[in-house]
């Protein structure tokens, strides 16, 4: 892609997506987009045409509060050769960082591959909650077959470098993150995991 993808979030509407090529992903399955043309993503968790949106906003009163605010402090782990950080405001709680606690002994016990393990999980963090600075250890490559992977019954995850109008959470590095999508999240424009609260939510 020749320069980020720019997603607006329109108030109390869809996000809308711009760019000159936009590789769009729904339930696993790609859906062809024309170059240059803008995409509307539903955030109000009622289109009858998901992901896109269909209005349906205007008419069921959709307010998009805002975002409820850094309540929660940062957390950083110094390892030999790797300092991660992680945002517990910008998680989603997808759980990808299971495998930190293992390998961050791992690291700590003088084991040199662990760090690079480390910054594998790190980058597979969909919301960009987790973030690291290596000492001693190259970024590892990240191929993703989708810019924009919207999950079946959960959040728009953003996966190629994007700017965004409005201020992006601590550490995030505006390469990944996770929109909110079913009209749950009390950190919008920010997942935070509540669509899981919508059993009919796909």
């Amino acid at each position: 892609m020749s320069k980020p993808l720019s997603v607006t979030v329109l108030d109390n509407g869809p996000l809308k997506v711009s760019g000159d090529e936009i590789r769009l992903r729904y339930c696993g399955e790609p859906i062809a987009v024309e170059a240059g043309k803008d995409v509307y993503l539903c955030r109000c968790g009622g289109s009858a045409d998901p992901p896109f949106c269909d209005g349906t906003h205007n008419t069921q009163g959709f307010v998009a509060e805002p975002p409820a605010g850094a309540s929660k402090e940062l957390r950083v782990w110094e390892g030999r050769n790797i300092r991660t950080t992680f945002n517990p405001n910008a998680c989603m709680h997808v759980f990808y960082c299971k495998p930190l606690k293992e390998l961050r002994q791992r690291g700590l016990d003088g084991d040199d591959h662990a760090a690079a393990e480390i910054a594998r999980v790190v980058m597979s963090c969909p919301s960009g909650a987790l973030s690291y600075e290596a000492k001693a250890v190259s970024a590892p490559a990240v191929d993703q077959d989708a810019d924009i992977d919207v999950m079946e019954g959960g959040e728009v995850r953003i996966q190629c470098a994007f700017q965004i109008n409005t201020d992006l959470l601590a550490h995030q590095d505006g390469d990944r993150a996770t929109l909110c999508r079913c009209g749950l999240s009390k950190n919008k424009p920010w997942c935070d995991g509540r669509h899981k609260k919508r059993a009919d939510f796909r």
